[in-house]
């Protein structure tokens, strides 16, 4: 055995095709580039120098046909031509091995695995222990005792094979692999075999004659029925041989001295990620190096910018001169570390002041010790502290004199306790700059900031930019959000994760317990890139348009989130214990009964076990039925919809599962969210978690309780209102279709919604040709299946699939649609052609989303250009709606307060708002929300809104009549004036 160390040979040409198959998401660079096949190769590359830690690394290509083609002429013919966005990734991994000092082996006439052959047998000779990686089983046979395949096929762990594993899989040793492909065939690479040879009776006969050649040495041993099938390929056999045997002679000589790993230009792999859009999750994973020297980065970096000024602030005098300087700016940004992902149950540790041209000041107030270490103090019980995971996952260029090491909790580190500001003497200081709306606050996630600094006692005013909104309006699909991935991506400079401060696991502390020094220089880093980042967006929400949209919807609606984030809603914690308990019961109902259906009991949350249940104990038919990668009957929602009238047993099923989802997800969860400090429940709303803009809610997602099943009216029902207060929810009406209406221009469907005429019986009316008395109920829901349907593309498979007609059916229904409102068929062609012309659709308000599947003129599958079509004539639908409601909260929010009302919204879900609304100012309120959202875009068709009171979010009752068709009226003589 060699001293010279671990030897690792890639198979670039297989994991370059595994990655461009497996990750099914398109990724795109910053320019438009396709990059998932570099991603995918690049993540493998990097798991596998962690993990195997060798000292010897080089790569393996092919450049075209091979001497493999001049012996047989149809070798690979029947392989599809590669797809042209592919070709270019190759150019890319091979820039990355380049830039990792990896060397490359390439050779006219020879395959990459030939290569690695020869590279292999090489290293065999020299006893130097080799794994090749690959996801490509032909490397098997290279096997020995020295050489080994770490095999990627599917996404997930790899599986390392040598002799024994080999011999397990195959019952055959690796060199006997190439007899059992000449064989059986290989159909990949149009490689024939001897017909009838499956890989029983191959196996079989090659542990019996060694090889193909014994084989046919030997074939007067062998049955007649076999003989007859192997004798005529007898001359096939050999050229099979020939063909899937690696020539292990290739012309690629082992320098183990030029594969030496360990040195690498990493400026050059830095530029190549940021250049493809590659984000902190690979940053992270890069191999330590001791550096070469580079005179250049591999791509332009942004602007320079002065040395940065970054300073503690432990005085009063120091912070009074701060107070004092920061009077004079325009504009601030704002920072702040915490102990906890939730802000609202965060304690302070310390506030970031950035002021432009790299300076910028930490405050601390909740640190615990001086010294530069962690002390010996117990892990948090946060998990993980600082911003959370939906905020802004906090992160620290790499500008520290040393590197920062993951904290590590001793003993023996000095614990003087430490010289900091006094937590009132700070807020009393920076409460009144804060609150000074002239001075403009910039941050990137602000609301987090503003909650935390709230809570403190300091409310903020004049927020004027959000880094992270602005990114969520500007960046190209698949650019990562975080301050980290956008420092990075503009400038150029690594940040660090905040576990590099906090370690993480078990070890994990809190911020409040590392050291001022490093969170200063961490919070001070964060608070100059963000201020960076304002001036590169300012200029581009200009250059494209989108200065209306940023200034006068999602920047006003920053503090109106903030608002009702703080606000949160009071839960009945006693009426979802009851429901729980009847759940409960329902399910031990369901079990058992479906036990006695099946005949035996089993875990209906298995889906083995369900899957063997229904189709084989109970015989289902398996016709046509979705399977799952290990081949086995999927119990998916959609399979299990399907079966509902085959078998009584589906229903029950179907009925547990639901009950299942319902009450793990919101009756037993809810209450386990209720905040201690307040005992109410705060949702987060996001306004950057949809590529529609809407508003979307985590930590509890509210959206998605069902709305019309009896169970999800419980849950909603457990949402209640305090003594003297009533909720009140105003709700749009079919506000998606009234949009439709107006950017189509269709003249029926305007008159529709101008005469509010029921849409949905009047479009059932249309398609059945029939007067719109004579519609019956379940005419109407088809009508209303087909009307939302058209919002997103819906196609005939597709009201076939949601309804019991059939695809003829469905497709004479859609037909008698474009008859009825022929503008609409028309702004989806115009809409496509949009996206396709330049990119990206818009909505009313400019809100754009860009398309790169559909604008690229590189090959992109069907399904994929279809589903990208639908979503493109949705866009501006979904879009629209989602701006609609934003204006309405904005000026909703203005107005309650300039009236003084105690009113307040506490959550936005879908079209709706919910409001806490005390009993003596209902009518007021109500008129002031029903116009406001009703008012909130002018169209030319009429914005409805639905206005219910009630003591619970369930049971409502809608206000007077009289009183909302008043308003209404004063609506329509205003627009007809």
């Amino acid at each position: 055995m060699t001293d010279d160390g671990k030897l690792i040979l890639i198979d670039a040409h297989a994991l370059i095709h595994r990655a461009y198959h497996a990750i099914q998401t398109d990724l795109l660079s910053p320019q438009g580039e396709p990059t998932k096949a570099v991603y995918g190769f690049t993540s493998t590359l990097l798991k596998v120098l962690k993990d195997l830690q060798p000292q010897f690394v080089a790569a393996a290509f092919d450049v075209g046909k091979t001497f493999r083609n001049e012996q047989f002429a149809a070798y690979k013919a029947t392989r599809p031509k590669m797809a042209d966005d592919l070709a270019t990734q190759i150019k890319r991994v091979r820039e990355i091995c380049e830039a990792f000092g990896i060397p490359i082996y390439a050779e006219a006439g020879f395959e990459a695995d030939d290569l690695l052959g020869a590279l292999s047998r090489q290293a065999s000779e020299r006893a130097v222990p080799t794994v090749i990686v690959t996801g490509d089983t032909d490397t098997f046979q290279l096997i020995d005792r020295h050489t080994q395949v770490l095999m990627f096929i599917r996404i997930g762990e790899p599986v390392l094979y040598d002799e024994p594993k080999v011999k397990e899989r195959y019952d055959l040793e690796p060199h006997q692999l190439i007899d059992l492909k000449a064989l059986r065939g290989d159909p990949s690479d149009n490689i024939p075999g001897a017909s009838g040879i499956g890989d029983k009776t191959a196996t079989r006969l090659l542990q019996t004659y060694g090889s193909v050649e014994g084989i046919l040495d030997h074939l007067g041993e062998i049955e007649p029925k076999l003989r007859e099938k192997l004798k005529p390929a007898e001359e096939q056999l050999r050229l099979s041989k020939k063909l899937v045997t690696i020539d292990r002679f290739a012309p690629a000589e082992l320098d183990l001295d030029a594969m030496r790993f360990g040195e690498y230009d990493r400026e050059r792999v830095l530029g190549l990620f940021r250049e493809l859009g590659f984000g902190q999750s690979l940053l992270a994973r890069l191999p330590e190096t001791s550096g070469v020297e580079t005179s250049q980065p591999a791509v332009e970096l942004a602007p320079q910018y002065p040395a940065e000024n970054y300073r503690t602030v432990l005085t009063e005098q120091d912070l009074d001169a701060l107070v004092a300087q920061l009077k004079k700016k325009k504009a601030l940004v704002v920072d702040v570390e915490t102990t906890h992902l939730d802000a609202l149950q965060a304690e302070l540790v310390g506030i970031a002041i950035g002021i432009g041209g790299c300076e910028s000041y930490y405050v601390p107030i909740g640190h615990q010790f001086a010294n530069k270490h962690a002390t010996d103090v117990a892990p948090s019980s946060d998990g993980k502290n600082g911003k959370g995971a939906n905020a802004k996952q906090k992160t620290q260029p790499s500008l520290f004199d040393q590197p920062v090491e993951t904290i590590q909790v001793r003993k023996d580190q000095d614990q003087t306790p430490i010289d900091q500001l006094a937590r009132e003497v700070v807020i009393k200081k920076l409460a009144p700059l804060f609150a000074n709306a002239k001075i403009s606050k910039y941050a990137h996630n602000a609301k987090y900031d503003l909650i935390a600094l709230a809570q403190a006692g300091i409310e903020t005013k004049g927020v004027a930019f959000d880094t992270l909104i602005a990114a969520h309006l500007l960046e190209p699909p698949g650019q990562k959000l975080g301050l980290k991935a956008l420092t990075f991506s503009k400038f150029g400079v690594e940040m660090t994760e905040i576990e590099g401060l906090i370690g993480k696991g078990k070890a994990q502390i809190s911020m409040s317990q590392v050291a001022i020094d490093q969170v200063s220089r961490y919070a001070c880093s964060d608070a100059d890139y963000t201020y960076r980042l304002v001036e590169i967006y300012r200029t581009q929400l200009k250059e494209r348009g989108l200065e209306k949209l940023f200034y006068e919807l999602e920047m006003p609606l920053v503090p109106v989130m903030v608002q009702m984030e703080r606000a949160g809603v009071l839960l009945d914690v006693n009426a979802l214990a009851a429901l729980s308990q009847e759940i409960n019961a329902r399910l031990e109902q369901l079990e058992s009964r479906v036990f006695e259906i099946v005949g035996a009991p089993f875990n209906l949350g298995s889906p083995q076990q369900l899957s063997d249940a229904l189709f084989g104990k109970l015989q289902l038919s398996t016709t046509r039925l979705e399977r799952t990668r290990t081949g086995q009957i999927s119990t998916a929602a959609g399979v299990l919809e399907s079966l509902r009238s085959e078998h009584p047993v589906i229903e029950l099923i179907l009925e547990h599962r639901e009950l299942s989802k319902l009450k793990g997800t919101y009756v037993d969860a809810l209450p386990l969210l209720v905040n201690p400090r307040d005992g109410r429940l705060h949702t987060s709303f996001n306004q950057t978690g949809t590529v529609t803009g809407r508003i979307s809610t985590s930590n509890p997602n509210l959206q998605n309780i069902p709305v019309k099943s009896e169970l999800g009216r419980l849950v909603r029902r457990a949402f209640i209102a305090p003594p003297g207060i009533l909720l009140l929810s105003a709700d749009y009406s079919q506000v998606e279709l009234r949009i439709l209406a107006h950017v189509t221009q269709d003249p029926n469907l305007m008159k529709a919604f101008d005469e509010e005429e029921d849409i949905h019986a009047s479009t059932a009316a249309a398609l059945f040709g029939i007067p719109v008395a004579e519609v019956t109920p379940q005419q109407r829901r088809l009508g209303k299946t087909i009307n939302f349907g058209v919002v997103y593309g819906i196609s005939d498979w597709g009201v076939a699939g949601r309804t019991e007609l059939s695809l003829e059916e469905s497709r004479r229904l859609i037909s008698a649609y474009w008859e009825k409102y022929p503008r609409v068929k028309e702004y989806m062609e115009r809409t496509k052609e949009q996206a396709r012309n330049q990119g990206y659709v818009e909505s009313l308000m400019g809100r754009r989303r860009y398309f790169p599947e559909l604008a690229s003129e590189r090959r992109v599958p069907q399904g994929v250009r279809n589903q990208a079509e639908r979503e493109a004539i949705n866009m501006p639908i979904q879009a629209t709606a989602a701006d609609i409601i934003k204006r309405a909260m904005v000026n909703l929010h203005r107005e309650l307060e300039a009236r003084g009302l105690a009113a307040r919204m506490i959550l936005q879900v879908h079209d709706e708002l919910l409001l806490e609304c005390p009993e003596s100012e209902v009518n007021q309120v109500a008129s002031l929300v029903c116009d406001t959202m009703e008012h909130a875009y002018e169209m030319d068709v009429p914005l409805n809104v639905e206005v219910k009171v009630g003591q619970n979010w369930d049971e409502m009752k809608p206000l007077e009549v009289e009183r909302v068709a008043e308003a209404k009226v004063a609506k329509r003589q205003s627009k007809k004036k």
